[in-house]
């Protein structure tokens, strides 16, 4: 583990395995000693790699070195990872990225009492609160844009925030500045949304858009699949009101956190009532392009290019399973989950809503014989084996839909499910997929004796996860 583990492709894998031996051999809660004893060579291993990115990570390029970390580095030479784009040469730094780095940069200071990392996390957090914010208290960072360390400018494609799936370590930036953080948050809901009283809103926000007490607006609901501007992606949504519970948690404001359930329920409210399976956006958007292939055709994407081959059915974008890729979103869940355990009961409605989801997918989706999703209506209608006859926003004329096979990061989300739960079903998932993964089998029931394969060649961190889950339900 001489070489830093900053590459483009090896980075992210090997940055969160790292970062899951932190956690679990400390988390917040510390270490019994003879844990410590046997977990020396793991804290070792994650000190070289945070030692490496504290040498060769930082952003030491162009006039003005900052406190903070570039996105890559070469595993090689240690060069940092370069953007070409229309002629210009970016070395980008996205703070937005780094909130696991930080995550893990504070279980090590909690392991080894060396204050380095955490404070290398809370001088980054600093800086970009001091330099990288807009007028209306957004940061710069996220989908659309970042800092570039070689010309000390934001770049990037748009100059929109955008968050999908990325879920802050809010409770450092607390730490830091708790003013600062709440005027993020506010400004987060504050500039997404576009209609407070059915939760209309944008995955892109400008920094114009300011908006004062934005708790104090009111909330009618209606319903779901309604005409809007808005592309309410759920992964984008989850984003949103994971900020706001989690603003609740810290501030002990009442407010965001209804809010946060309000929005968490609008996509329980598109669940078909055949199947219970919960729709990935719950509005229609009349302004969104069909694809580069028809720029000027505007609208509902999936009502464009598949709604006259299924007659007699509801499809938009919102009824689509999965709506991207060929497995379902499962980190909206999962922060559901730990939404729920980190509220306590305050927080009981989104674990619901997360085991009910994940029963669902299970009970009419998903297939045990070949570990598989299939592609399908919420209604339950198969769209397996449909070859696109036009092309457009889903794929290209003669694309097939196919059945995704579960992966490691479905295998962690069912674990985690069985372990909040009990539920048998959500067992008898983990372990189907585990077997389709080829990482043996963990037992018919619980308690039954495993037969792993221990052999496996398997690296990918959410399969780590997933054994975290059951190992702290056994242990």
């Amino acid at each position: 583990m001489k070489e830093i583990f900053f590459n483009k492709k090896i980075f992210v894998l090997k940055i969160l395995i790292v970062i899951t031996i932190c956690i679990l051999f400390c988390g917040n809660l510390g270490c019994s000693k003879s844990k410590s004893r046997n977990a020396e060579a793991y804290i070792d291993a994650v000190r070289t790699f945070a030692d490496n990115v504290l040498t060769l990570g930082k952003d030491t390029y162009g006039e003005k070195h900052t406190p903070l970390f570039v996105d890559g580095l070469n595993i090689y030479n240690h060069e940092p990872a370069k953007w070409i784009r229309d002629g210009e040469e970016w070395i980008l730094s996205n703070q937005a990225s780094r909130q696991n780095l930080f995550r893990c940069f504070v279980g090590l200071t909690n392991l080894t009492k060396d204050n380095k990392y955490r404070r290398s996390a809370e001088e980054a957090i600093k800086y970009a609160f001091e330099n990288l914010r807009g007028p209306n208290g957004l940061l710069y960072w996220g989908g659309h844009m970042a800092y570039n360390a070689q010309s000390e400018n934001i770049v990037m494609e748009q100059r929109s925030h955008e968050f999908k799936c990325h879920y802050p370590y809010y409770e450092l930036m607390w730490e830091v500045d708790p003013k600062i953080t709440k005027r993020f948050i506010d400004a987060l809901w504050g500039a997404h949304i576009l209609n407070w009283s059915n939760l209309e809103f944008n995955r892109h926000a400008k920094f114009e858009n300011i908006i004062e007490n934005p708790w104090d607006n009111k909330y009618e609901g209606g319903e779901v699949f309604f005409w809007g501007t808005g592309l309410t992606f759920l992964n984008a949504g989850s984003d949103l009101y994971y900020a706001a519970a989690v603003l609740s948690k810290l501030s002990g404001e009442k407010k965001p956190l209804v809010w946060a359930k309000r929005l968490s329920n609008r996509y329980i409210e598109t669940r078909n009532p055949k199947t219970g399976i919960g729709g990935f956006q719950f509005s229609q958007s009349r302004t969104a392009r069909f694809g580069p292939q028809n720029p000027n055709i505007r609208g509902d994407r999936a009502q464009n290019q598949y709604g006259e081959y299924f007659p007699g059915h509801f499809v938009v974008e919102g009824t689509l399973f999965p709506c991207y890729g060929n497995t379902p979103a499962v980190r909206p869940q999962i922060t559901q989950m730990l939404l729920g355990e980190m509220l306590g009961e305050d927080g009981k409605e989104f674990t619901r809503w997360a085991l009910e989801e994940l029963t669902a997918w299970g009970k009419s989706a998903y297939r045990m014989e070949d570990n598989s999703f299939i592609p399908m209506l919420t209604d339950g209608t198969s769209m397996e084996g449909f070859v696109c006859k036009k092309d457009g926003y889903f794929g290209p004329k003669g694309r097939v839909l196919t059945a995704g096979k579960g992966g490691p990061i479905d295998f962690r989300t069912y674990a985690m499910g069985f372990r909040i739960s009990n539920d048998e079903f959500l067992w008898k998932m983990a372990r189907n997929i585990a077997m389709g993964n080829d990482f043996g089998d963990i037992g018919l029931a619980s308690k039954d004796e495993p037969q792993l394969n221990l052999q496996t060649a398997n690296s990918d961190v959410s399969t780590l996860f997933g054994f975290l889950e059951l190992y702290k339900k056994n242990e």
